[in-house]
């Protein structure tokens, strides 16, 4: 049972994606909103503990948690914009963006390796930070800036390296931390 607990967590993180969305659909940011993003990093910090802990972290995983977090943050996408349109309207330069550069990815890595990505990089780490926090200052204080700009700055990078080590990797790998990963594994194949 212990080893299931990282699939768990991840269901749970696909679960939390309807109260992010009915949360802003009602209303109910501030503190409920806050509590609900705590949960669900908790779950993501920890299913990658766990899976480590009882030796199950594999490709597998590491790219449903991948999945996960998309799932969810797009639910919080739909709930921010039913509880704060115009804010998203302010800002959909960046959101768009990000949202744009991730479709790319997807669509390249299917095209290239028929599936996904899961490289969990650095860059991609202080993205879901920055993005976290900059979540919490919208839904739980009606505040976007400044950190919603420097998250939206962050993901973007964040996209693009995804996008170069996906077009720099000759096969699918997961766990490629940065762009100079990526070149060695490359000149190793």
């Amino acid at each position: 049972m212990k080893k299931k607990l990282p699939w768990l967590l991840i269901y749970f993180r696909f679960l939390l994606t309807l109260p992010a969305i009915l949360f802003g659909y009602y209303g109910l940011t501030g503190a409920p909103y806050i509590a609900l993003l705590a949960i669900a990093a908790l779950s993501d910090v920890y299913d990658g503990v766990l899976a480590r802990k009882f030796n199950v972290e594999t490709a597998a995983i590491r790219q449903w948690d991948s999945i996960a977090d998309t799932v969810f943050f797009m639910g919080v996408f739909v709930g921010m914009c039913l509880a704060f349109p115009a804010l998203v309207r302010q800002y959909s330069w960046g959101i768009y963006g990000i949202l744009g550069l991730e479709l790319a990815r997807y669509l390249f890595d299917f095209g290239k390796f028929q599936r996904g990505a899961s490289y969990h990089a650095l860059s991609a780490k202080v993205f879901g930070v920055s993005l976290l926090a900059a979540t919490i200052s919208v839904m739980g204080f009606g505040v976007a800036a400044p950190l919603l700009p420097v998250a939206m700055a962050i993901g973007i990078l964040s996209e693009l390296e995804g996008l170069i080590i996906s077009i720099i990797l000759k096969e699918w790998t997961y766990n490629v931390k940065h762009i100079g990963r990526a070149i060695k594994l490359r000149n190793a194949a």
